[in-house]
């Protein structure tokens, strides 16, 4: 029983019992005796009272303050490029890339890093005599980051991509390299603008070779441009100014190559079960003058170019590419300068060029792939040149390898190269090279 109501009961008993007229000496102390037995009642309904209230707390949990609640969980949501993820604000972006050693085992004609066969050493150089040379280098690892961002005209697409490909640092110490910008460009509807692959070139016919530059007679040239791109029957066409660079030869003076507008390229492919095929032009510049700015002299250079792959059944495909022109010069790998200059008689003449490759490609199993390439270049080299007789009149390469991919992110490989240059007075150089190199992708 409450606390609180005990003085009043007692009060209102004692009062009733007072309040009955007259009362006697007996009758008082039979009221005191039902008073006493009054609060020993009272006293007994407390303490049951306080009894059961001790019980039901016993039966009854302590109730656990509620657990703070757990930070929501970082959720990575799929972008809408295949391996990319989608940032605040809609963005997706892509991270990929490859750490890759190559080992190479130069039995003749030292060559470093890569194979330069324009300039392979000429039989009794000194470099031609040092057989035996071994080069390691990771600097062919690379790394390329892809964004898509959705706006009112489509996705705004952008890529860049470094690789560490110089010349600078010492094999001494720390065999440290810069970054080398690879790509940097941006796409919206059919809009390109950065640099990237010429459009002169088929990306998608480039031979599977270890060899980092690859085989003479390719067309293989990243740089600036604005490219606009459409349908075009059943294929795709592609038209691009692109950025000029004037490579002359000195026949009399001081030549300074100047660069008096774009390189515009056109480049129509269409693709099939067959595989594809690719149609190309180019249309280039050539200006020098005597390196005081004056007797200058000016040529236009032109190419054209064919070429694609064709799958032979399911398990070869044939690669293949052939360009040529007057004045194309750096434009084939290994050709001589697009023109050579003559400040005595303030001309430019342009030099003809022809070079190209073939290439099959068989797996040998869904881990194993071989590749066998075969590149040549032939020069034509004018009078308009002066002393030719160091010029190339053409180089030729052939590669064999085999390429082992145990799981999804690795290539293990090994490739045979021989190559070999011979210039108009009929000398020769020679390569030969023995390349390993582990690819781990990402």
């Amino acid at each position: 029983m409450n606390h609180a109501f005990r003085p009043l009961i007692a009060a209102l008993a004692g009062a009733g019992l007072l309040a009955a007229a007259p009362v006697h000496a007996g009758e008082v102390d039979d009221l005191k005796a039902a008073l006493q037995k009054l609060q020993a009642r009272l006293d007994q309904l407390e303490a049951k009272q306080a009894a059961d209230a001790g019980k039901a707390a016993a039966a009854t949990p302590v109730a656990q303050p509620a657990p703070a609640a757990a930070p929501a969980a970082e959720v990575i949501t799929a972008g809408s490029m295949p391996g990319s993820i989608r940032l605040p604000g809609g963005t997706s972006l892509k991270i990929s890339g490859y750490a890759q050693l190559d080992a190479a085992y130069d039995l003749r004609g030292n060559q470093g890093r890569g194979i330069s066969l324009a300039d392979a050493p000429l039989d009794g150089s000194a470099d031609a005599k040092r057989r035996g040379t071994t080069t390691f280098s990771a600097r062919t690892s690379r790394i390329n980051f892809q964004t898509a961002t959705p706006s009112e005209l489509g996705d705004v697409k952008t890529r860049v991509e470094f690789d560490f490909y110089t010349a600078e640092g010492s094999e001494t110490y720390t065999n440290g390299a810069r970054p080398r910008l690879r790509h940097a460009y941006g796409t919206v509807g059919h809009w390109l603008a950065g640099q990237t692959w010429s459009t002169f070139m088929d990306v998608d016919a480039l031979p599977d070779t270890l060899e980092f530059f690859g085989p003479t007679g390719q067309v293989f040239i990243r740089q600036p441009q604005i490219r606009y791109s459409t349908g075009l029957g059943a294929g795709t066409l592609d038209v691009a100014l692109e950025n000029p660079q004037s490579d002359s030869r000195d026949v009399g003076g001081n030549v300074t190559a100047v660069d008096r507008g774009p390189d515009i390229a056109a480049r129509w492919t269409t693709e099939g079960d067959f595989g594809h095929a690719s149609l190309r032009a180019l249309v280039r510049p050539l200006r020098a003058d005597d390196g005081s700015g004056d007797n200058t002299a000016s040529r236009t250079g032109w190419g054209l170019g064919a070429g694609g792959s064709l799958k032979l059944g399911a398990n070869d495909t044939l690669y293949a590419t052939l360009q040529g022109g007057q004045g194309i010069g750096r434009y084939i790998q290994d050709a001589n300068s697009a023109a050579a200059y003559n400040a005595g008689n303030r001309t430019l003449s342009a030099q003809t060029s022809i070079g190209g490759y073939v290439s099959l490609t068989h797996l040998w199993a869904s881990d194993w792939r071989s590749s066998l390439t075969y590149g040549q270049v032939k020069n034509r080299n004018d009078a308009g040149y002066g002393d030719i007789s160091k010029l190339n009149a053409g180089t030729r390469e052939a590669f064999a390898n085999v390429i082992w991919t145990p799981v999804k992110n690795i290539d293990l490989g090994a490739e045979y190269i021989w190559g070999q240059r011979k210039t108009e007075d009929g000398s020769k150089g020679n390569v030969s090279r023995i390349q390993t190199s582990a690819k781990f992708s990402f």
